[in-house]
């Protein structure tokens, strides 16, 4: 009876389907963690004062933004050009929902907030929304931005 106990287990054991790569790989450290969230603020800060090359060095060469409701903007230059063309901000903040990833390839989910000043409104205009960002780290140890998708809410 030990025996046939015994064989069971080992029946199971060898049944269970072996991790998967991607189950293998270790997750994000909690320094790229840190890094990530910083470079997400640090974003955020530079985008308030209007340093959009500052801004754009958090993309990749290739990046690909989908501002809402708009057509995607694809490279780096592309992605600068478009942000120097928003309207006077007041307000940005963001903030971060999750962090997930392996290796190097991150995705960064959270929330914005934002005050605008538009050209002919009577008074500044409050918008928010989401935003999802698939990051890629870099041989130098950034975290770049590859894809970086906003939703606004209506």
């Amino acid at each position: 009876m030990r025996h046939l106990r015994l064989l069971a287990v080992a029946a199971c054991v060898l049944c269970m389907p072996a991790p998967s790569e991607s189950q293998s790989r270790p997750s994000l450290s909690p320094q790229d963690v840190t890094q990530i969230n910083e470079l997400t603020q640090a974003f955020a800060k530079g985008v308030l004062a209007k340093e959009w090359k500052t801004v754009s060095a958090l993309y990749t060469d290739n990046a690909v933004l989908y501002p809402p409701g708009e057509t995607a903007v694809k490279g780096r230059a592309s992605i600068e050009a478009c942000l120097a063309g928003l309207p006077k901000m007041t307000d940005f903040a963001v903030r971060t929902t999750s962090v997930e990833g392996r290796d190097d390839l991150a995705y960064v989910q959270g929330t914005y907030t934002m005050t605008i000043v538009a050209p002919g409104e009577p008074k500044p205009i409050q918008a928010s929304g989401y935003f999802l960002e698939i990051r890629r780290k870099q041989p130098d140890g950034r975290w770049l931005v590859a894809v970086h998708m906003l939703n606004a809410h209506e």
